[in-house]
């Protein structure tokens, strides 16, 4: 009986310290969410090497909060070592947000039905891929 208690113990141990490697769930859904007190959204765009950044205002801040509510997305977990990112031509857009309480999402474009968003350090699937409706600025010449 004795070491069927220590056996229990022990997994129990082994059992917990297990779970201490997963994430722990956050105390607030998971979203790619643009709340509207939001007025200004912080884009930076990645492309074969490339960035570029600049600020959405007033209507394309509006094109994106009605873009990120509509799209449809499940978590997914890759492998350890192994994430979509900015290979094979993908690109990624960095959405901040420092107004509103949510700090903001990823959204990798690996092909036009092979998409992901980044949020809050979990990655999904997103179901229903599309761009996202900015425009990147031109550099005056």
């Amino acid at each position: 009986m004795k070491r069927l208690m220590a056996f229990v113990l022990s997994l129990s141990f082994v059992l917990a310290l297990a779970g201490c490697n997963r994430k722990s769930v956050p105390d607030r859904p998971i979203t790619a969410y643009i709340r509207d007190s939001v007025t200004t959204v912080d884009i930076k765009h990645h492309i074969s090497g490339k960035s570029a950044q600049w600020s959405a205002e007033g209507e394309e801040v509006e094109a994106l909060r009605d873009w990120a509510s509509k799209l449809e997305y499940e978590l997914f977990e890759f492998e350890e070592g192994q994430s979509p990112g900015d290979s094979d031509g993908g690109e990624v857009y960095d959405f901040v947000l420092t107004e509103g309480g949510y700090p903001g999402f990823s959204y990798v474009v690996n092909g036009t039905e092979d998409c992901y968003l980044l949020i809050e350090g979990y990655w999904f699937s997103v179901k229903n891929p599309s761009a996202p409706p900015v425009m990147e600025p031109h550099e005056e010449q």
